[in-house]
Formats: C-alpha cells, sequence, structure tokens
C-alpha cells in the first residue's frame, strides 16, 4: 500500500461527507452540478478506493465492479463526481488515469453555501 500525504489523506477524508452534505441538504445544487457534467464513467475504480477500498468492490476480469450496482448504490457513490472538487480529490488518487467526466472551464460552478 502507497503512503499517502497527512494532507492529501485529510482532502480525502472531508470529501465523503462533503458529498453527504450536499446530497441531503443541497440537492438542488447536486442537480444543477450534475447537469453541467459531460462525459460517462471509464470504470476505472478509483472512486471506489479514494481513501479506502469500499467493501463491494471487486475486480470481475480484471474490470473493477461493484456488488451493489445492480441493486441500489448510495447517492454518494451513483452521482460521483458531484463537481469539480471531486475530481480533484480523485485525481490526488490516480493522476495518471482521467475520469471520464468533465465540466466545460468557462462555465463557472454555483457558489454553493452563498444565498441571495
Amino acid at each position: 500500500m502507497k503512503t499517502i500525504n497527512p494532507m492529501v489523506l485529510l482532502k480525502l477524508l472531508l470529501g465523503t461527507p462533503r458529498r453527504l452534505f450536499w446530497n441531503v441538504c443541497r440537492p438542488g445544487y447536486v442537480r444543477a452540478s450534475l447537469a453541467r457534467r459531460s462525459g460517462q464513467c471509464r470504470r476505472c475504480g478509483t472512486c471506489c478506493q479514494l481513501v479506502w477500498r469500499c467493501r463491494y468492490f471487486f475486480q470481475d476480469n480484471g474490470v473493477p465492479a461493484c456488488r451493489l450496482y445492480a441493486r441500489y448504490r448510495p447517492p454518494n457513490c451513483s452521482q460521483f463526481p458531484i463537481d469539480r472538487h471531486d475530481l480533484t480529490d480523485r485525481d490526488l488518487v490516480s493522476p495518471n488515469e482521467p475520469c471520464g467526466f468533465t465540466w466545460a472551464e468557462a462555465q463557472q460552478e454555483e457558489k454553493p453555501l452563498h444565498r441571495h
């Protein structure tokens, strides 16, 4: 197992409750951000192993897979990546294998905590 810088580990650890907060408390932000997302999952399995390996993750003939995929996947999994922050976290773990999802650089993301 490779050693992770403590600051990187902390950032990755905070990602899970951050995504849970968005899914539970700010579903409008999640919907808006996902509407601007383009691309598709490349099934690299990196999101299933950001901090630790998910207990439902396995390799099916060398291809990453999920034991729950057909039955139920929690929003943290099924909506990953919610925004560019998730891609940044993901890229800390697997920088040489790009994610299939992107957001257009010209579009600015909604300020999630800013209220008018």
